[in-house]
């Protein structure tokens, strides 16, 4: 929801700031001796100009002869016919964004790659026409100018000192190269000014790497002691608080988790301390746990689709960690992977330097661990559930403030599937721009999302979330939780069997009578109805999704509609289709709703049975029976695998297989003529199994007393997974 308060401190722009005439530049780096013009000055500097943490030569170098010096010629064209530098055109929150000029950059790249003086000669003139109408620029949102502020004066240095390290010895004017230096130490100056006290959000956060990156790359100016100083101490702050203890960014969203490493990164690299605190090694493994297998992340929270790879990648520099390289080149190229890795510059440290050398040569070579079966990120409020292809991503974090607007999505208990590397159940995502006028009413409304809706209200800032402890059995996973975010409890349970045929159970209920309860589901590809209740969204080639409800169809409106999401491609690439929504109406909050994915472009034959609390899924050979706390497997008619998850007796269709004195979670696995029991007890528990011989606890024979009944009774000593084996099976 928008808001009128103003995001940031009461304007404080002076002549200090966007007044910065020779004598002020001069006397900025100390009035050094000797030095009395640009001419000088520029002379001066360029003598004690230090590295920043990323320079051009290294990068240009690398990507000479690649496609990405194609991208970067392209991108440069437009400066040589003409730039309209104030940005009218943008809109309200766009024109913000063009003032990070981030357009300038590839003129100054093209130069570097071709050694053509056009593409410099379009820079200086752009930049400078953008310097002489920068103070007649106003924007739209209250409070914020649209030159001096936090993302612009961030956005801005992290582009020039680079440009600032190749453009001093160049044939730039001194006049413009003392603009862009100018524009340098104002942006400083408004940052320290503006930052004296800490604040959530990914604003604060990289605008102080930056004050840091300035002040180490010109130590010679005379504020730079005081501009690290109080960068550091927001870095730190930042680090404690603004980054949550399993490693996601205070906002929740995968965009601007990897903005804000990106600038610590870039802290890193220039002050080790950061490079050693856990806090920026959790926030590499955070990509790592919530990455595809198709190599994305998905767009949660007003996110854009985010690859990793090249972040993780130069993590692994930063960090000294060779693992997170092996993750990257998963989805990276050899050339591609190559080329990153040279555009990095050389380590100091010899040691470190030859580290990092045999980390990029052997990157291939060494497998990568695979992630483990269910992930709980449970500060940020996502768990992930993963399967041989299928994987699930569910939200249940808390509503975040943002300086401006938040980027928190009006959904909660939602989940995306994907399988395949590719979506299967999808969610509208972060918009194109934030102007564009369904922000608010697709992108981040519930309708987007795959929840179920209450009435037409929008899900409330205060969601009061709640979640049981995740089920893991090995078979099956479980997740459940509640919410009052509409207004009235709402509960759901989401359960996938990762064995194949592998799918999902979604579970809703809310109660309460008088209002009208709508369960939406998103796929890129358009639903298709193959049955009652029963629909699919495939792609032409696979894979797809089946969806079935079990609801009774008279009971249900269905409708279908259509909006739109950005989808990932191939290489990297995400771009915006159509969006499908199917939505099931009811006057009852109670749905059960079958997510069976298919690899080619037709679904298999499923039958979906519903009694009582009881469903049962006949894919033909294999059957499913799942109640309210347990799934049991048969093939062929007889027991595969048995699992239930807080339950003293565990039942297969024709007898017990299994008791216990407390509740527990328990697996039973048909192994040869025997049964294998994997339970989790949160403390001491006695259990009881058939009758076998050679009955070992964790491997150890134990005897155990038996009764006339056909039962041996054994005790778990204390809390946690215990595996019993020898009990027969019938």
């Amino acid at each position: 929801m928008t808001t009128n308060r103003s995001p940031e401190k009461p304007r404080h722009i002076d002549a200090r700031v966007n007044r910065i005439g020779t004598d002020d530049l001069i006397k900025a780096f100390g009035a050094p001796d000797g030095v009395g013009d640009l001419a000088t000055l520029r002379a001066f500097v360029g003598a004690r100009l230090r590295r920043p943490a990323w320079p051009l030569p290294e990068w240009t170098a690398a990507i000479r002869s690649t496609p990405t010096a194609d991208a970067v010629l392209a991108e440069a064209a437009p400066l040589l016919t003409g730039v309209e530098v104030t940005g009218r055109e943008h809109g309200r929150s766009r024109r913000y964004g063009f003032h990070y000029l981030n357009w300038l950059s590839p003129g100054v790249h093209a130069w570097l790659l071709t050694g053509d003086d056009q593409y410099l000669h379009a820079f200086e003139r752009h930049f400078d026409d953008w310097f002489e109408q920068r103070d007649s620029v106003t924007g739209e949102w209250p409070g914020l100018d649209v030159i001096w502020y936090s993302l612009g004066t961030w956005a801005r240095c992290r582009s020039f000192l680079p440009t600032l390290e190749v453009l001093t010895d160049s044939a730039l004017s001194d006049r413009v190269w003392g603009r862009l230096v100018a524009t340098l130490v104002g942006g400083a100056r408004w940052a320290y000014d503006e930052h004296d006290v800490f604040r959530h959000g990914n604003w604060q956060l990289v605008c102080a790497t930056e004050l840091l990156h300035i002040s180490a790359v010109l130590p010679d100016l005379v504020e730079a002691d005081s501009w690290a100083a109080r960068a550091r101490q927001r870095i730190d702050e930042h680090l404690l608080l603004d980054v949550y203890g399993d490693g996601g960014h205070y906002e929740r969203s995968p965009g601007y988790h990897k903005m804000c490493l990106s600038a610590l990164q870039t802290a890193a690299v220039i002050d080790s301390r950061f490079a050693e605190h856990p806090k920026l090694t959790a926030m590499h493994d955070w990509l790592c746990e919530l990455v595809s297998a198709g190599g994305w992340i998905p767009h949660l929270q007003d996110s854009h689709i985010e690859w990793p790879a090249l972040s993780l990648l130069r993590g692994s520099y930063v960090l000294d960690n060779p693992l997170l390289a092996r993750v990257a080149a998963q989805w990276l190229t050899p050339s591609d992977f190559a080329v990153e890795a040279a555009a990095l510059p050389a380590q100091k440290d010899a040691a470190r330097q030859q580290r990092w050398m045999d980390t990029v040569a052997t990157a291939y070579d060494r497998k990568v661990p695979a992630p483990p079966p269910s992930t709980v990120l449970a500060d940020s409020g996502y768990v992930i559930l993963r399967g041989d292809e299928l994987r699930a991503v569910i939200n249940y974090g808390p509503h975040i403030e943002h300086e401006l607007e938040s980027h928190s999505h009006r959904a909660v208990l939602d989940l995306v599937l994907d399988g395949w590397g590719q979506p299967l159940l999808w969610e509208a995502g972060g918009p194109p721009s934030y102007d564009d006028p369904e922000y608010l009413t697709w992108y981040q409304s519930g309708r987007g999302h795959n929840t179920v809706l209450v009435d037409d209200q929008e899900l409330g800032t205060d969601r009061g979330v709640s979640i049981e402890p995740l089920v893991d059995t090995g078979h099956v996973a479980v997740f459940s939780g509640r919410h009052s975010g509409n207004g009235i409890p709402q509960s759901r349970t989401i359960a996938m069997v990762r064995e194949e045929p592998a799918f999902v159970v979604v579970s809703d209920s809310a109660s309460a009578d008088g209002h009208g309860f709508r369960a939406c589901w998103q796929a890129i590809s358009p639903w298709r109805q193959i049955g009652s209740l029963a629909y699919n969204a495939s792609a032409p080639d696979g894979p797809g999704l089946l969806l079935i409800e079990t609801g009774e169809a008279e009971t249900t409106e269905v409708a279908t509609t259509e909006g739109v999401a950005r989808r990932p491609l191939a290489g990297g690439v995400a771009e915006y289709g159509p969006l499908h929504s199917l939505v099931l109406t009811r006057d009852s909050g109670v749905f059960t709703t079958v997510l069976v994915p298919h690899q080619g472009a037709q679904p298999a034959d499923v039958r979906v049975t519903a009694l009582g609390s009881s469903l049962t899924v006949d894919h033909g050979n294999t059957v499913d029976r799942i109640d309210a706390f347990s799934w049991v497997r048969t093939v062929g008619g007889l027991l595969s695998w048995a699992t239930g998850w807080r339950i003293r007796e565990l039942r297969d269709h024709e007898q017990t297989l299994f008791r216990s004195a407390a509740e527990v979670d328990v697996e039973a696995t048909v192994v040869d003529d025997g049964l294998r029991f994997e339970v989790t007890c949160a403390g001491r528990c006695g259990l009881w199994v058939p009758l076998g011989e050679g009955l070992l606890l964790n491997g150890v024979p134990i005897t155990a007393e038996s009764d006339d009944e056909g039962w041996t009774h054994l005790t778990l000593p204390y809390a946690g997974r215990w595996t019993v084996e020898g009990p027969r099976h019938a």
